[in-house]
């Protein structure tokens, strides 16, 4: 959503066609800095936090029904016709997001995360019930992947009402609530599935997300000095600047091996012949990993600029990604985990950043919308080509697909970067 230089103004109108005179300038420089992190932006942060650890944070967990459903109800179907439903919700999320973004800027959060949560729950409940490829699809690669869509960027917007100067960090925090939930969830619904079979663990994982959820429908709110103006006609000419171009380039190769690891690193635990019990763990382990990675790449690139830190992260995980086959022992797989987990998990607190870098105030909803869109297409896509190379050259060929993709993206990344400022140092 466009964001006004009215957002943290304590007036309710400012004229548009009159810009503060320079001695105001210079009094508001001179004033005592306010700290963003008010009563109603912390609602906020902890809001998004909920939200982000019910939506993201499950979707962390598909490997878990991965391997389910290669082992019992989908055991006829590829590992690559089965990442189709993962990878088909990723495409829901961040293909809706442009028109998700335009909607809360009309009518506000409250109302498409009333509509989302609703979605998301039910999207749950009938996954629970299914019994057929179509079925599965349809709930949780569909219901789900819109609901989720709907819940999650009202979030992301109204973190960027209520920070500026803290952005990377407010957005380190609320994403981390995916890493908790990536944690949290693979290893309830794997004690639960022993314990009270496949339907109930994933109703009763519904059932834990309703409060949750409710809590976030109350908290998120605009910052009561917000005032947008009626919105204008969006406005694309940022998509002749080569900066979003080839951002948009290296964020769609590293989409296309970024969740690989994710989705297959219990599969691959599982056809080395060890623990199984364990293996379901390494997706927590890598979540967890993540949960430091999502805040501490969020603090460097407030001094360091999100590029810097983005171009650093997306490189180190394409060369462990790389490795991922050397590590064939539990205590191997475990230090992956724990490497790429932390390596990979600031992309998507920083994307938003990144994003909104190289434009003006006014196009920071449809240049984030639309970067959103163009990863959507690599997420669609992305997990059943690696499940189409499992099948053909096994698990070094994921490895060596996704590292590959991920090294790309970085180089176009820099690039992008290079067009913003010259030198490789600077912020």
């Amino acid at each position: 959503m466009s964001e006004p230089d009215s957002l943290h103004s304590q007036e309710k109108e400012i004229p548009r066609d009159v810009s503060p005179s320079p001695a105001r300038e210079a009094e508001s420089q001179n004033a005592p800095a306010k700290s963003e992190f008010t009563p109603r932006a912390l609602l906020a942060l902890a809001g998004c936090f909920s939200v982000t650890f019910c939506s993201v944070g499950f979707i962390n967990a598909f490997g878990v029904f991965q391997e389910y459903y290669g082992q019992t109800i989908l055991h006829d179907k590829s590992a690559s016709t089965i990442s189709w439903i993962g990878s088909f919700n990723l495409f829901c999320l961040f293909g809706g997001m442009m028109i998700a973004g335009m909607l809360e800027y009309k009518y506000g959060p409250t109302i498409l995360m009333v509509i989302g949560s609703l979605l998301s729950v039910f999207g749950i409940f009938m996954t629970s019930l299914g019994k057929e490829y179509y079925q599965l699809f349809l709930a949780q690669g569909l219901v789900l992947g819109v609901g989720i869509c709907l819940v999650l960027m009202p979030a992301f917007v109204n973190i960027t009402y209520h920070f500026r100067a803290s952005r990377g960090v407010a957005m380190g925090i609320v994403v981390s609530g995916s890493s908790l939930g990536g944690v949290i969830w693979p290893i309830a619904l794997h004690r639960l599935i022993g314990e009270v079979g496949f339907g109930w663990a994933v109703r009763i994982a519904a059932f834990m997300m309703m409060p949750l959820y409710g809590l976030a429908v109350s908290f998120v709110r605009r910052p009561e000095s917000l005032v947008l103006p009626p919105r204008a006609k969006p406005d694309f000419s940022f998509l002749k600047n080569p900066a979003i171009l080839f951002l948009s380039a290296g964020m769609f190769f590293v989409y296309l091996g970024l969740f690989s690891p994710y989705f297959y690193i219990t599969s691959w635990t599982v056809s080395l012949g060890l623990d199984a019990n364990m293996a379901f763990y390494m997706i927590s382990i890598m979540n967890a990993a993540s949960l430091f990675g999502r805040v501490v790449p969020g603090l460097a690139a407030d001094k360091m600029g999100p590029f810097n830190v983005m171009i650093s992260i997306v490189a180190i995980s394409g060369v462990i990604a790389t490795c991922w086959t050397k590590a064939t022992s539990i205590p191997g797989i475990v230090v992956f985990s724990l490497a790429y987990g932390f390596s990979s998990g600031g992309v998507m607190s920083l994307q938003g950043p990144c994003a909104v870098a190289p434009v003006q105030p006014a196009q920071y909803g449809v240049a984030m919308g639309s970067v959103m869109t163009i990863l959507s297409v690599a997420g669609l896509i992305g997990t059943p080509i690696t499940g189409q190379l499992l099948g053909a050259y096994g698990f070094l060929g994921v490895s060596l697909f996704s590292g590959l993709a991920m090294l790309i993206g970085a180089i176009m990344t820099l690039i992008a970067r290079m067009f913003l400022a010259k030198g490789l140092f600077v912020k």
